[in-house]
């Protein structure tokens, strides 16, 4: 199974961008906000800190986004695959033909996870996996009445939940989006969440990017979490696939670049 992917998508995805991290057609440069190395910096940064794409924390639809006097030529494909390496088990290092690229995996398979569930809304959500044994969850009593609000729209999450009184809920589903996924940690982290308000929270435009964009901030795998060559391959390919891939649903980078001739500088080339 994909670790990164869900299996209806992943033959349609692939690598969609080249190591380099330039925009190519069909990735960011659809989305309108195209973003370029600084090269006094070595970052990658878009053309305008404040764009409103969706999962970003603006306030403006990706489809009115304009980015005057950006001029990218697209890069093309690299035949080969760069080289990852997983340092901090946190990082994902990926070597370029103009030097070292440094992937945030958590907010990288973030905007992955946003980018998807944000898809399976707009058609039926997406498919939970049925537990053998169901979880039960004692929750506050703003919690419990949380639940209730949601629970069409957490089933369309793939959380199956049902109301068994005394503010508990028995949960007979959950969504299955990595093998290190913990379903209870993750509802419990969204519910309080969404019952106390956060500035992820405030600022989407709607509720179902308001659970889109939890759950992709509280389901991503973390930091700390060891990697395997494949999963890190594949973490790296979703990303450029994505619209967004700079930036995770909180505005953060995903991705920062240290070009070759930065790296001389530091040592005194």
């Amino acid at each position: 199974r994909s670790l990164f992917l869900s299996a209806d998508a992943a033959g349609s995805a692939g690598a969609a961008a080249s190591p380099d991290i330039a925009a190519s057609s069909g990735t960011a440069a659809s989305s309108g906000a195209v973003a370029t190395p600084d090269a006094s910096s070595g970052e990658i940064v878009a053309p305008d800190a404040s764009v409103g794409a969706t999962g970003q924390g603006g306030s403006t639809d990706r489809d009115d986004q304009e980015v005057p006097g950006v001029d990218v030529e697209p890069t093309p494909v690299l035949k080969e695959l760069p080289r990852l390496w997983q340092v901090l088990s946190t990082y994902v290092l990926a070597e370029t033909r103009e030097g070292l690229i440094i992937i945030d995996q958590h907010s990288a398979h973030e905007r992955i996870l946003f980018e998807r569930l944000s898809r399976a809304f707009e058609e039926s959500g997406q498919t939970g996996q049925r537990l053998l044994f169901p979880l039960t969850i004692r929750l506050s009593k703003a919690e419990y009445e949380q639940v209730e609000a949601l629970t069409g729209i957490l089933n369309r999450v793939g959380f199956e939940v049902e109301g068994f009184g005394g503010n508990t809920i028995i949960v007979h589903a959950v969504p299955d989006p990595h093998p290190y996924f913990d379903a209870e940690r993750c509802l419990r982290e969204m519910i309080t969440d969404l019952v106390a308000g956060s500035d992820l929270t405030r600022s989407a435009k709607n509720q179902h990017e308001k659970i889109a964009m939890t759950f992709a901030c509280k389901g991503a795998i973390k930091a700390g979490q060891t990697l395997s060559e494949s999963e890190m391959q594949e973490l790296f390919d979703q990303l450029l696939a994505t619209e967004l891939p700079y930036h995770d649903v909180h505005g953060r980078p995903t991705i920062v670049r240290l070009s070759k001739s930065e790296l001389e500088r530091k040592f005194g080339r």
